[in-house]
């Protein structure tokens, strides 16, 4: 049993390691960034507002953009990639006439793709990416759509003491610190790779040993004289020997 799970688990294990290394770039992947500033925008409305609370608003707005649902959302996934199309021709002066983008068709493999950190306003969001421009484009668009829609996205509203809403607030915007980073190689793409795959090996010895365990335990065969007195709980007078199959036939053999 040992040995059948072992085997199905190593050529899982092959199989995958195969398929990730076949080519030299099949488990590279490319990371680009862009920083950005969650702040509220200087109108000049509402003069009763001061310093520390809108440091406080813009902190909160910020918190709210990194870890609410809109860069997870679906919407912001598909703005993401009408932007990137609208994109192509600064893409194409950077990366060649026929860039590879890799696959950009559903919104949600771009979502997922996004890991967002944030340090006071400024939040900085990582793209990873299977394709050197597809990396960029994506952090350059996610650039674009933030400060486009973060006004929208991040409204809040105001009430003062008696409840009623204040109207005159200043909205949040997003500032672009520092544009889609030249893509790099990301190491640590492979390298989880590789230690899944090693995981998963430790994961099939274990599973192998407790089946045999548990098979060992579940027989409940008499292999020996001990087995029979723990399970009978009498004592052992004698013993039959075990004939081998030969025996009958040879003493018919010797009495004829």
């Amino acid at each position: 049993i040992i040995a059948l799970v072992m085997g199905v688990v190593a050529l899982y294990v092959g199989y995958q390691y195969y398929a990730t290394h076949r080519t030299a770039n099949a488990s590279r992947a490319y990371k680009s960034s862009v920083t950005m500033r969650i702040a509220l925008q200087d109108t000049g409305r509402s003069p009763n507002q001061n310093y520390a609370d809108s440091v406080a608003t813009s902190e909160t707005l910020a918190d709210e953009f990194v870890t609410g649902p809109l860069l997870t959302s679906d919407d912001f996934g598909a703005k993401v990639t009408r932007q990137i199309q609208n994109d192509m021709g600064e893409i194409t002066q950077r990366f060649g006439p026929k860039p590879d983008l890799g696959s950009l068709q559903d919104p949600t493999s771009i979502t997922t793709a996004l890991k967002p950190t944030r340090a006071h306003t400024l939040v900085t969001i990582d793209v990873t990416w299977d394709t050197e421009a597809g990396a960029w484009a994506i952090a350059h668009a996610v650039g674009e759509v933030s400060q486009a829609s973060v006004p929208r996205y991040l409204d809040y509203e105001i009430r003062d003491q008696n409840g009623a809403r204040n109207t005159n607030h200043p909205l949040a915007a997003a500032e672009i610190i520092s544009d889609a980073t030249a893509p790099k190689i990301d190491n640590s793409a492979g390298g989880s790779k590789t230690t899944l795959l090693l995981a998963l090996l430790v994961v099939g010895l274990i599973l192998a040993l407790a089946l045999a365990f548990l098979v060992e335990y579940l027989d409940d065969r008499i292999r020996s004289t001990d087995d029979a007195v723990r399970l009978l709980q009498l004592p052992v007078y004698g013993e039959v020997p075990r004939s081998s199959a030969s025996e009958p036939s040879a003493q018919r053999q010797l009495s004829a």
